[in-house]
């Protein structure tokens, strides 16, 4: 993701959001649903917009300042929401195969620790 833009105005944000993404360029707003948070992080005083695909970051640019600029392979937005959702889901599945892989192999450990500790104390 590349940096847009940073503004302080959720109306203005959302109407780039949705400017950008009818012509193919999925936008992302940092801040969308928390808002701006004034005296409490540095960086969170604003609504930050983000082009999604790098590759699509100077043609957001230029989209933004020409209504009439032709968007370079521009993407269908459902699809590359979904595409990012099944992504999510799988990372999702591995990690949790991975994650009960250890703590089975922690289990078996002290298991075997307890069993041993046990059988040596006798």
């Amino acid at each position: 993701m590349k940096l847009i833009t940073k503004l302080h105005d959720l109306d203005e944000a959302q109407s780039i959001k949705y400017r950008l993404g009818v012509r193919g360029i999925p936008i992302y707003i940092g801040s969308e649903n928390s808002g701006p948070a004034m005296g409490v992080m540095p960086a969170a005083d604003c609504y930050t917009i983000w082009a999604e695909i790098d590759e699509q970051y100077q043609c957001a640019i230029a989209a933004l300042n020409d209504e009439e600029y032709e968007v370079i392979n521009p993407v269908h937005i459902d699809e590359f929401r979904f595409s990012q959702e099944a992504s999510i889901h799988t990372f999702r599945q591995k990690f949790s195969k991975v994650n009960e892989y250890i703590l089975n192999t922690i289990m078996l450990g002290i298991i075997a620790w307890f069993g041993f500790y046990v059988l040596s104390n006798m």
